[in-house]
């Protein structure tokens, strides 16, 4: 009798350790459920109690309130909801700015590279993120031996290597001018500036779009600041570059902003004035 009695106590712990055992992983099962549903800090991983509730309130907010608002609703076909579409603000235009022939300076030894900064800065303030090549063409000519005339291929290489990874609504050439004082400067409020100019090239398959583009900065330039630009030249026929990068894409536009004989302080007024033409265009408009 003894014998049978221990057999049937062991037999009996065996049991609730098989009960406190199965017990155990349904309570890891519910934990893991939960980890995996709900998003629960570190510091609460290992409380019970915080668990539980983290646990509570998903399923309550995510299962329980909506059955109950979907039996409650009985929809019919003259009663759909319609749902208004929220407008996403636009992100920011962006404008990608290099310079072809980064040697380029102004009568006080200023280079166009910094221009290009200055324009950057003051385009920022109309809410448009410019992003400035700071690769060196001079350095790119050295390296593969070539000779100035062959800026426009070092050039090239970067602009398509920057426009095959970002998209921008618009593309800057930014050079300087070699004219006379007179033909360059303008006083506008008082304070000299200088004069701009567009080049497009009418040899590269985009012609038409960057033209128009060209043409509609030009117009607003001209509207509020009559003097201010020189205009448009289209370049074409033999001798000619005609092209300048503008095939690479649509909205690439060539500027001469000033000449040799202008200061960079005239160069920082004509910028001060185009800014906000360039940001008002962008922002209007889509380009």
């Amino acid at each position: 009798m003894a014998k049978h009695f221990k057999s049937k106590k062991i037999i009996r712990k065996v049991s609730i350790f098989k009960y406190l055992f199965l017990i155990l992983v349904a309570y890891l099962l519910i934990r893991l459920c939960i980890y995996s549903l709900v998003v629960i800090p570190p510091n609460r991983y290992y409380s019970a109690n915080l668990l539980i509730i983290d646990g509570y309130n998903f399923f309550k907010n995510n299962t329980i309130n909506k059955p109950v608002n979907l039996l409650n609703y009985e929809a019919k076909k003259d009663d759909a909801v319609i749902v208004p579409v929220v407008a996403i603000p636009n992100e920011k235009k962006r404008i990608y700015i290099y310079s072809t022939h980064q040697t380029e300076k102004y009568s006080d030894n200023i280079s166009v590279v910094k221009a290009s900064k200055y324009l950057k800065d003051k385009l920022s303030e109309e809410n448009i993120e410019v992003v400035i090549e700071d690769n060196s063409i001079q350095e790119f000519l050295i390296a593969n031996n070539y000779s100035y005339n062959y800026s426009y291929v070092a050039s090239r290489y970067f602009v398509e290597e920057e426009i095959n990874k970002n998209q921008y609504d618009l593309i800057i050439d930014l050079h300087r001018d070699a004219v006379k004082k007179t033909s360059s400067t303008v006083t506008i409020n008082g304070e000299k500036c200088a004069k701009i100019m567009f080049v497009i090239g009418k040899k590269n398959k985009n012609y038409k779009k960057n033209y128009a583009i060209a043409q509609e900065l030009n117009k607003l330039i001209e509207e509020t600041y009559p003097n201010l630009t020189r205009g448009i030249l289209l370049q074409s026929g033999e001798y000619v570059n005609g092209i300048y990068n503008q095939d690479l894409a649509p909205n690439i536009i060539l500027i001469e902003l000033g000449g040799n004989h202008n200061s960079y302080k005239e160069v920082q007024n004509t910028i001060d004035l185009i800014a906000p033409i360039i940001g008002e265009y962008l922002n209007e408009k889509k380009v």
